[in-house]
């Protein structure tokens, strides 16, 4: 089969597949670059199958990278920007790729590196030229195209082999939720080494409307391209989603879009409340890296009744319940773990939840964010709404700390709109609210609550002693 990106340029040379800024690309500018670095990495020995580990910031460039390694048949392995330097050595240790592509600023960094590092600046030299080149390669559904890793908030990330199946299928399943129109421009701002930013890219590639991207997952920056382009889809975590709406002119501009996706953690009832009054077309999405971005939707305008749901499996996606875990099956749902057995479309995500007689999942919570403090399983969420009900502050993470008295001793970490917001008696509103055993032990004010690029939050960086 031909690749994606070759059933674009025979079908819409010239149609837009990438704003960036306020240069466009379309797939006949993508085709050329991608050759021109597919050519550099065949005459550097990279062939099918052999794993490429791409170290840059999601950009043109990032895309072009990774689909030159999918007309090459090669395995594209973008990583994280923020990651520390043992994390990246980790990947590197575990996927062991035939190649690292860089940018030059990154030369100390890959100094003593035992495996060939290219920087990206040089990559199309090496080509000599954009003479054609015959990769011999052919799409195949079952091939591995890309190792994506887990976000890695609370342990080490773990790396997910995609097939070319895996993302057809979910594309499919999201087409059908969705219905994409060749006139859509989808903003992504979740970053392309994230399974929430690739997708975004190949559901372009497929189903043939173009993306802008955006390098910044800023607010300022997010909602300045809303109000310039014709945005009509765009991919939200709650806490951007909190920061937009808070905004002049926010709710206007979240108005002008079609579907607002939300996913990447829980969000507030307070917040979902706001959008159904004011008539946001919230899409309510729950996924991961496993199951190639999300298998369950609820349309919050269509289910308002429903608001406390995650949705119902999109199409060909299939749950159960097992020991209160969810379960998933699907075609989209990964190969497996790198060197690891086979998922067999199969994957048990070890999230809790249970589902309604009329098919809609419930989660109670991910379970890498289950606090146990006195031998009592507590649901950060439940705090953190009950807390948005007595203010309004701007961020709220409610996380567990070791204590020898109560195993795990409630911690809430919130950063307040202005001074007044500190003098608030939280434990004495939230009797009213929690039953007592879920009230936080210490109420901590702090200036920012550090997350990863996703919005989830980052626990070794809390810095609570």
């Amino acid at each position: 089969m031909k690749s994606w990106l070759e059933l674009q340029v025979n079908k819409n040379p010239e149609k837009i597949f990438i704003q960036n800024n306020n240069r466009p690309y379309t797939y006949m500018d993508t085709a050329i670059n991608v050759r021109s670095f597919a050519n550099g990495m065949y005459r550097l020995g990279i062939r099918k199958t052999d794993r490429v580990l791409i170290d840059i910031p999601s950009s043109i460039e990032l895309i072009e990278l990774i689909l030159s390694c999918f007309e090459l048949g090669a395995i594209a392995i973008p990583i994280s920007q923020k990651i520390t330097d043992k994390d990246r050595k980790d990947m590197i240790d575990i996927t062991k790729p035939k190649i690292i592509l860089t940018n030059w600023n990154k030369k100390k960094m890959f100094f003593k590196a035992k495996i060939h590092v290219q920087f990206i600046e040089e990559l199309s030299n090496s080509s000599s030229g954009c003479g054609i080149i015959d990769f011999n390669y052919k799409r195949n559904n079952n091939d591995i195209c890309s190792i994506i890793f887990t976000s890695g908030s609370t342990s080490i990330p773990k790396p997910v082999q995609l097939t070319y199946e895996n993302f057809e299928a979910s594309c499919n399943s999201w087409n059908d939720f969705l219905n994409f129109k060749r006139n859509d421009q989808f903003l992504c701002c979740l970053p392309l080494s994230h399974i929430g930013g690739l997708a975004v890219i190949i559901r372009s590639l497929i189903f043939s409307f173009s993306v802008n991207l955006v390098n910044s997952f800023e607010t300022e920056v997010i909602f300045k391209t809303m109000k310039k382009f014709p945005i009509t889809i765009i991919s939200l975590v709650p806490t951007m989603l909190k920061r937009i709406i808070d905004k002049k002119d926010g709710l206007e501009a979240l108005k002008n879009i079609d579907h607002i996706l939300l996913g990447g953690g829980p969000v507030s009832k307070k917040i979902l409340q706001i959008c159904i009054k004011e008539g946001l077309s919230i899409k309510k999405v729950y996924g991961m890296t496993e199951t190639c971005s999300g298998i369950i939707g609820l349309d919050l305008i269509d289910e308002p009744n429903k608001i406390s749901f995650a949705g119902r499996p999109l199409k060909n996606v299939a749950i159960w319940i097992e020991k209160n875990e969810i379960i998933i099956s699907g075609p989209m749902v990964m190969k497996g773990y790198f060197n690891q057995r086979d998922a067999e479309s199969v994957h048990n995500s070890h999230d809790i939840g249970w589902i309604d007689d009329d098919g809609f999942l419930f989660l109670e919570m991910r379970r890498k964010d289950m606090i146990i403090s006195g031998g009592e399983n507590i649901n950060p969420k439940e705090i953190e709404d009950a807390l948005y009900t007595i203010s309004n502050f701007d961020d709220i993470a409610i996380f567990g700390k070791e204590d020898e008295e109560w195993g795990q001793k409630i911690i809430a970490l919130i950063v307040p709109k202005n001074n007044k917001q500190k003098s608030i008696n939280l434990k004495e509103h939230l009797h009213a609210k929690v039953a007592k055993h879920k009230i936080p032990k210490e109420f901590i004010f702090v200036d920012k609550i550090h997350r990863n690029e996703i919005g989830k939050l980052i626990y070794e960086k809390l810095n609570i002693s």
